[in-house]
């Protein structure tokens, strides 16, 4: 099976993973790369991927079949509309952005009886960035979000689900809201507090710090530019969640104050059992993979 002509416009880490397994796993019949960097498109000729490159976005999905949206999330606005007068009403149109609300709401009415649009979100990446850090099994096991809506026609989904299954990943269906919501707790949240922690330590403090610091710190690692869009379209679900959690870190700090260690003990046990069952099933999935 083959997807036809697969259009990525933007090959960062995502993107440029897509186009790496894409390619090794020879599903699509023909490769188009859009950058807007020269560099970046100078990167991908140098690492022999074949594909067509280029620096127009709408020369890219004139003949796709598949196009996938790898910009960040408030770039995206602005890339559709300079492309969707070139788009086969046929083609299907999905992104790999860490926010579905603000994205489809933006997205939706631009592509509206122009192609399939539907959105989709790889929880795949890391704290590096660009084409360097891009590899092929990036998507092997992976949960990809699909996120349809009641304006989502039947064959965007249909399609969008066996695109990234062909790649390898798990398909998990939510509405954009409800994947906002449950990013913001797994996603978002945690990288804002891997920054709070990152900052709250002292210099001298640091010195000091070893894996378990660096470790529960590492995502803070990411581009501070780039998350400063994602929390800002996902600021609903994120501030609800961190009230959630300032009130759990309150309950917390009253039962180390007063001395309650009976609490305190119970507290540490059910995180112990959910980091448990969350190590737990990875293995099952790395060991499902190898198989």
């Amino acid at each position: 099976m083959t997807f036809g002509t697969v259009a990525i416009l933007g090959p960062g880490l995502i993107g440029g993973s897509l186009a790496l397994a894409l390619a090794e796993r020879g599903l699509a019949d023909k490769l188009v790369i859009y950058a807007r960097s020269a560099l970046a498109l100078d990167a991908i000729r140098t690492a022999g991927v074949d594909a067509e490159l280029t620096g127009n976005p709408s020369e890219a999905v004139r003949d796709a079949d598949v196009v996938v949206l790898c910009v960040p999330i408030e770039a995206m606005p602005a890339l559709v509309h300079e492309i969707r007068d070139a788009l086969k009403p046929t083609a299907l149109v999905t992104d790999v952005g860490s926010v579905k609300g603000s994205v489809d709401r933006d997205l939706a009415p631009l592509l509206d009886d122009r192609a399939l649009w539907i959105g989709s979100h790889p929880m795949a990446g890391s704290e590096q960035a660009g084409f360097s850090a891009a590899r092929p099994d990036l998507f092997e096991g992976a949960a990809v979000i699909v996120t349809p809506t009641k304006l989502t026609r039947p064959e965007a989904e249909s399609r969008a689900k066996q695109f990234w299954e062909a790649l390898g990943a798990r398909i998990f269906i939510y509405e954009p809201k409800i994947h906002d919501r449950f990013v913001g707790e797994i996603s978002h949240l945690p990288h804002l507090l891997a920054a709070a922690l990152a900052n709250h330590a002292s210099r001298d403090a640091l010195e000091l710090a070893g894996g378990g610091f660096r470790d529960t710190t590492r995502i803070a690692s990411g581009s501070p530019e780039l998350w400063v869009e994602i929390l800002s379209a996902n600021r609903e679900a994120v501030s609800s969640s961190l009230a959630l959690l300032l009130a759990n870190l309150v309950k917390a700090h009253d039962f180390i104050e007063k001395g309650e260690k009976t609490e305190l003990l119970k507290l540490l046990q059910q995180a112990q059992h959910a980091r448990s069952q969350l190590v737990e099933k990875e293995q099952k999935l790395h060991l499902n993979k190898r198989q």
